[in-house]
């Protein structure tokens, strides 16, 4: 049977969040792990999902996810059900975006042209939300993204086992399994990863760069000098110690393919056994 392990016992084996290895259902709120029972069943007659703007999206996560920075997105789906008394209530969100390369979407769907494909980059239920709210949210969302961007018939997302992820939401959504991402290095500030995009921006003053350093600068490092250029700022924020090299654990990988044409495209594609919850979790506490 399954046990709980405790906050402080992960925190010496590496791990930053709280992970249990249970059958329950993980919820956040104000970017702290929760946990519903796993038999409550959400009722549809309660709950709508609706397209949400950036801003209302953004500040929901900034507000309860454990990864708060906003990714880039291109849709943004809510969950709404009951809150206070007489009103609805934002309770869950999804966010399709774009990926760090072009390559994520070609290499797990099959198409040649990565437009044909996105990335599900957030989802969160609160703990009002019964354990079946994900796949519920979810499977609606995939219909709004379809009426809002019919360009996409495939949608990648990635499980981090890190914090007690390994796409049980996916599995019961038949997503296909593709397997675990390589092992790769990765640089953060402040304890969130820096995507390789972003700093490739700033070295090599892309478009977006500002931005980009204003991102790295909200996140604690200080702003680069007059006349500094961009890729010595970079250089002397590694040198500083403020922007740390991390080892990632391997992500598993799942692909939806939300149209027969996508069906058709990644038959080739494999399609593995699911993971288990618990086999991840054990491993990376055995590492």
């Amino acid at each position: 049977m399954d046990r709980d392990l405790g906050g402080r016992d992960l925190r010496r084996r590496g791990l930053t969040e709280v992970t249990l290895l249970t059958d329950r259902s993980q919820r956040w709120r104000d970017r702290r792990s929760l946990f519903v029972a796993g038999d409550s069943v959400i009722d549809p007659r309660r709950y709508a999902v609706d397209v949400v703007a950036h801003d209302t999206a953004r500040a929901f996560l900034a507000d309860h996810h454990y990864l708060p920075r906003y990714p880039a997105a291109q849709l943004a789906c809510g969950l709404f059900g009951p809150g206070d008394p007489g009103r609805s209530a934002l309770v869950g969100l999804i966010v399709f975006g774009v990926p760090a390369t072009g390559a994520v979407i070609t290499r797990h769907t099959g198409y040649a042209d990565p437009a044909r494909g996105c990335v599900l980059q957030r989802l969160i239920c609160l703990p009002s939300v019964a354990a079946n709210g994900e796949s519920f949210f979810t499977s609606r969302a995939f219909r709004l993204l379809r009426l809002a961007k019919p360009r996409i018939d495939a949608v990648v997302s990635f499980s981090d086992p890190a914090f007690g992820h390994c796409g049980v939401v996916y599995a019961a959504l038949s997503g296909a399994y593709r397997g675990r991402t390589r092992p790769r290095t990765v640089l953060r500030i402040a304890g969130e990863t820096i995507s390789e995009r972003t700093l490739s921006k700033i070295r090599n003053l892309e478009s977006g760069h500002a931005g980009a350093i204003d991102q790295l600068v909200r996140l604690g490092a200080p702003r680069p000098e007059a006349h500094e250029h961009p890729a010595d700022w970079l250089a002397r924020l590694r040198a500083d110690n403020l922007l740390r090299p991390h080892r990632q654990s391997p992500l598993f990988t799942y692909c939806f393919e939300l149209t027969r044409d996508a069906r058709r495209t990644a038959r080739d594609l494999p399609r593995l056994a699911y993971p288990r919850r618990s086999d991840a979790i054990r491993e990376i506490l055995a590492a």
